[in-house]
């Protein structure tokens, strides 16, 4: 979706400033490895929290699956519009 809409003109943009500061540096190839790194983080971070706390480390995968679920819709809706 981000590269979707980074594709169609000025008027859109990267608004997280560690991902567009990625992209400014990297281009497309920086943001599917930020995108990618942030996603192998919030794995390993649920896997140690899953450790020590049964269970919540399933929670914290949920909250990062309705995140990205979000910044989908959002950049969908952005798209279609």
């Amino acid at each position: 979706m981000t590269h979707s809409l980074l594709r169609r003109g000025p008027a859109f943009f990267e608004s997280n400033p560690v991902a567009q500061w990625f992209y400014a540096r990297w281009n497309m190839a920086g943001m599917v490895g930020f995108k990618f790194s942030v996603i192998a983080f919030v794995i390993v971070l649920a896997e140690i929290i899953e450790r020590r706390r049964p269970g919540m480390g399933n929670v914290v995968l949920a909250v990062g699956c309705l995140g990205a679920i979000y910044a989908f819709v959002v950049g969908l809706r952005i798209y279609l519009s």
